[in-house]
């Protein structure tokens, strides 16, 4: 019996296609001013933020995860073209930006939760 045949397949296809998280939430955000701008409340899409992606262009962000996004260097600078992902987190609350430089940047991106 071949892996793709039967009911090999069936179970494998099952487990592969399992996902442990219950929630998906795309986001996508431009800034348009110097302020900190919230991109996405994650309490009113799920219980808690548990895995998390995304991508920063345009120009660098200050990105913050459950708090308000500040540029006093407690947030996560971000350089325009990179990213950041993290599969073992725990977050309510916001998802913030603020600019670092002159100039609007974007991010997009996705979580998971409960």
């Amino acid at each position: 019996m071949s892996i793709q045949s039967g009911s090999t397949y069936g179970l494998r296809t099952v487990i592969e296609l399992k996902q442990p998280h219950e929630r998906f939430r795309p986001f996508s955000l431009t800034t348009s001013d110097e302020t900190a701008t919230t991109v996405l409340n994650v309490s009113e899409h799920m219980e808690e933020a548990n895995l998390i992606t995304f991508v920063v262009d345009k120009n660098d962000l200050y990105v913050s995860l459950g708090k308000d996004a500040t540029d006093d260097g407690t947030s996560m600078l971000i350089p325009a073209g990179t990213g950041y992902s993290d599969t073992n987190i725990s977050f309510k609350g916001p998802i913030s930006v603020i600019r670092a430089n002159p100039g609007n940047g974007r991010i997009v991106g996705a979580i998971w939760g409960r």
